[in-house]
């Protein structure tokens, strides 16, 4: 990941950014292995949607989820507050024939968000997504309306499948990370290749929400008790066990917060010292 700076701008103007080739060929098919596995022991042959990842595929998922570039990031957009709400992979088959070609599946924001006020707002949740492959019009581009995390935006129900003038198509590469505002509109695009579109989500919120992966089954358990011991409270944090929250949460606001959060980031990283 590089250009910090230019993409925090981006995400704040914009809703979002794009990092490119955060992952590396194997990676993504050791990905794209342990999602067919998964498949394969699933009752339904037709699931290509998985959560609590870190749980089912430890080893392979726990070191995408701790990229310590994707929480640098992730911590200046709303600060040593970063928590896994869910780790999902997932895949689209094709959906349909040349009558969906190039269609929107359907404008939303993301949980948590509100219709905006005109004014950027740090978001309750956001997403690092990557797709597993090229995208292409074939296999379906992610499709986004700048600024509309800021701009009061709004779209009637029967127009959620309507192309619009202010939309914007996006084509990451395999390996690429968006990251999106969950206040951003965004929607998928109809997969009417011969491949599954393999789709890989890091969907993080603040210590203080609840979460939707478990958190607590036994992997996931051992992962927080070797972070307790190392004195990791990025990763404590990571899995809903934040034992600074208290103090965090109630320090004053009487300074810039962005400020505050640099002090404990340093103090974070101090405490679990060299990786």
């Amino acid at each position: 990941m590089t250009a910090v700076a230019s993409s925090l701008s981006s995400f704040k103007q914009q809703g979002y950014a794009i990092f490119k080739k955060v992952y590396d060929e194997p990676t993504m098919e050791a990905m794209r292995a342990g999602l067919r596995k998964l498949n394969s022991g699933s009752a339904d042959q037709a699931q290509w949607w998985f959560g609590n990842t870190v749980e089912h595929l430890p080893d392979l998922m726990f070191p995408q989820v701790s990229n310590p570039d994707l929480l640098n990031f992730a911590e200046q957009i709303i600060g040593p507050f970063l928590q896994l709400d869910n780790l999902t992979l997932a895949a689209f088959p094709n959906e349909g024939g040349e009558e969906v070609a190039g269609k929107v599946k359907g404008w939303h924001r993301d949980r948590w968000a509100r219709v905006p006020d005109g004014s950027y707002h740090r978001p309750l949740a956001f997403n690092a997504i990557s797709y597993l492959q090229d995208v292409d019009d074939r296999n379906g581009p992610l499709r986004v309306i700048p600024r509309s995390h800021i701009d009061p935006i709004t779209i009637a129900e029967d127009q959620l499948k309507d192309s619009r003038p202010d939309e914007i198509l996006v084509y990451p590469e395999a390996g690429d990370v968006v990251f999106t505002h969950n206040g951003l509109i965004h929607s998928g695009t109809y997969n009417v290749s011969d491949d599954l579109r393999y789709f890989f989500s890091i969907f993080y919120n603040h210590c203080w929400l609840k979460h939707t992966d478990t958190h607590d089954g036994p992997n996931s358990k051992r992962i927080i008790a070797e972070a307790r011991e190392s004195q990791d409270h990025r990763i404590l944090r990571l899995f809903g066990a934040d034992e600074q929250l208290q103090a965090r949460c109630n320090w004053g606001f009487l300074t810039e917060e962005e400020t505050k959060w640099q002090e404990w980031i340093a103090a974070d990283e101090a405490a679990r010292g060299p990786n």
